[in-house]
């Protein structure tokens, strides 16, 4: 959440700055702003809205320099505001900071400000860092010691960055459970959140460890710990390219990441399969502690919780091990109880998602190991993680995940069979035919993006609706979860998602003309259940949109409107059915005026509880 850059160098500074966080708007776009240093002159600007507000702002009252720092804000303390926004200034105006995250002691430090004769302006707990540091250089101190000093006074978790017209060559950065990255170009450093901001000019960077500090200058980077011990500098190389994360021909982020989902499987596939044997080379756990492992704890939020509940059925298919799902943010609080055998799984495509985080960092303090699936290799998780499995996604930036979703059930499927495999539990021909099964994945998935004017057909009736109920079993149960709270977050539908066997208990009552019900039934065993949950909305007067098995001509016979995904298996099928609903939401959403890549109240990466 929010997103941070700063540059040193000689290009353009607000052209840099405002790139970057163009870059990073999926983080957040409640409102935006940069601080330049000019000589030792500073001079900011700010705007509310999306980055585009900010950058017709700089159009009419351009801002020259050589560093500055920048930042576009997701709210968490006061609303989205001109005051809110950041860059926040000291009372004399000479030193600016930009945060990302929550200094929980905020109030307290405040009112400590006040007494001393501070005038705030805000509403932020970001507001409390320039005025500490105008506090010490007050008192004597240089701007690095104030800086230290005041990082030492603040509790939470940041990632912050400052500058001052006293200490005007150089840009103060650190970092505390937020992500922050600096970067190198040709003469020339960055700091950033996240790579995608870096990526047109960086092709070095490094990832800060928990509780670093340091400052970029003109001549190089300088790195300490808190405890002011130096860090010498990993450099590592930016992997990705421009047109990694730009949107190509696509209208939106959204749509290009849901095309690419059959050409990520085929580098999933050709990465993880050789003939029968599934290979995790980034895996650090030996196969003799795996073939012990006997109970699995999934722990993840949102998207990521809903591959983990496909995911644990996969573990007891294939695995024969014991799996249970939670909510991260509950997760940690429930005192789970830990045992010799047990393992826990963290789900999340950016590795810094706070609650996930949170709930790894638990698990650890009751001597649990960890596994996760994650699809930023470099992050915190990955880092504090025993073992970490890369979900091979390539960077997503839009903020409803997509490819990230099924890159995470399809290695949660292979690290089931991997484990079963270990345990000597499938019989080579049946392990055969269901990796044959996922090989023919990315060509089934290309069928069913040419169903997209049919989805469209089917956008065009729900627009106008504003509920509605998503029913499936078993795996696709998950599969409704998911199916719903996309259409949630991207279209401001309400829309809830029930396992079918749960519809008669409560959630029938909903059904009515105008409450559509969306059926997941493939192809299954199951298949026969989902017709009697067709019947029984039917029956109430409610539309079914129906997710069927191509062919199936009695489920099409019932249905107002469908959609077919090639043929299956049903423990496969999910795979599949997350294409026709992330393409029924994104097209709800198109007819609904919505900004799909910029759901309103939300961000990619949640890195603050």
């Amino acid at each position: 959440m929010c997103g941070i850059v700063g540059y040193i160098g000689p290009k353009s500074i607000e052209s840099v700055l405002l790139v970057g966080l163009q870059k990073l708007e999926y983080r957040g776009y409640d409102s935006a702003g940069m601080a330049v240093l000019n000589g030792d002159e500073l001079a900011t600007r700010k705007a509310v809205g999306k980055i585009i507000e900010l950058e017709k702002q700089l159009k009419n009252q351009p801002i020259l320099g050589s560093a500055g720092i920048a930042h576009t804000r997701w709210a968490t303390h006061g609303e989205p505001s001109m005051t809110n926004a950041h860059p926040h200034l000291s009372g004399h105006r000479d030193i600016a900071v930009v945060h990302n995250g929550i200094f929980e002691n905020y109030a307290k430090l405040k009112a400590e400000l006040i007494d001393d004769g501070h005038v705030f302006l805000s509403e932020t707990d970001t507001e409390v860092a320039p005025h500490l540091m105008e506090k010490y250089v007050h008192e004597g101190f240089s701007t690095e010691e104030a800086f230290v000093r005041m990082l030492k006074r603040v509790e939470g978790q940041y990632a912050v960055a400052a500058i001052s017209e006293k200490d005007s060559k150089k840009i103060y950065f650190a970092r505390k459970g937020s992500p922050l990255i600096i970067a190198k170009g040709n003469n020339e450093y960055l700091i950033a959140s996240d790579i995608p901001a870096v990526v047109p000019i960086a092709h070095e960077a490094i990832y800060l460890e928990e509780e670093q500090w340091g400052y970029i200058s003109s001549s190089g980077v300088s790195i300490f710990t808190l405890g002011g011990e130096p860090v010498p500098p990993k450099w590592q190389p930016v992997a990705f390219k421009e047109e990694d994360v730009d949107k190509g021909d696509f209208e939106y982020l959204m749509l290009k990441e849901i095309y690419e989902q059959p050409d990520v499987f085929e580098r999933i596939l050709k990465e993880r399969l050789d003939d029968t044997f599934i290979h995790f080379p980034e895996l650090k756990f030996g196969k003799e502690y795996l073939a012990r492992v006997g109970r699995i704890l999934i722990q993840a939020c949102g998207t990521s919780l809903n591959a983990g509940m496909i995911g644990r059925m996969y573990l007891e298919q294939f695995a024969h091990i014991s799996a249970e799902t939670d909510y991260s943010s509950e997760w940690r609080y429930r005192n789970p109880l830990a045992s010799g055998d047990s393992l826990v799984v963290g789900i999340s495509q950016s590795g810094e998602t706070a609650d996930t985080l949170a709930g790894l960092r638990e698990a650890k303090a009751k001597f649990m190991r960890v596994l996760s699936f994650l699809n930023n290799i470099n992050s915190t998780m990955a880092r504090e993680s025993d073992a970490m499995i890369s979900l091979m996604a390539g960077p997503e930036i839009g903020v409803a995940s997509t490819k990230a979703f099924t890159a995470q059930v399809l290695n949660l499927l292979f690290f089931s069979l991997y484990v079963g495999s270990i345990k000597w539990l499938m019989p080579a021909e049946e392990r055969r035919t269901v990796l044959d099964e996922i090989r023919a994945l990315p060509d089934k998935m290309r069928t069913i993006l040419k169903s997209h004017e049919r989805i469209k057909e089917i956008a065009e009736f729900l627009k106008d609706k504003n509920d509605t109920i998503f029913l499936g079993r078993t795996y696709n149960y998950p599969s409704a979860l998911e199916g719903a709270l996309k259409l949630k977050e991207i279209s401001y539908i309400h829309a809830s998602g029930y396992a079918g066997g749960e519809f008669k208990h409560g959630p029938l009552a909903l059904v009515s003309q105008n409450v559509p019900v969306v059926i997941i039934a493939p192809q299954g065993e199951i298949r026969t259940k989902m017709i009697s949950n067709l019947k029984e909305a039917q029956s109430r007067g409610g539309k079914i949109i129906s997710i069927i098995t191509e062919g199936d001509e009695e489920i099409k016979r019932e249905s107002d409107f469908y959609v077919e995904i090639p043929p299956c298996q049903e423990s496969i099928s999910p795979l599949l059915v997350a294409v026709p609903l992330q393409l029924l939401a994104y097209y709800t959403a198109i007819a609904r005026g919505c900004d799909v890549d910029r759901p309103r109240n939300l961000a990619k990466s949640v890195t603050v509880e």
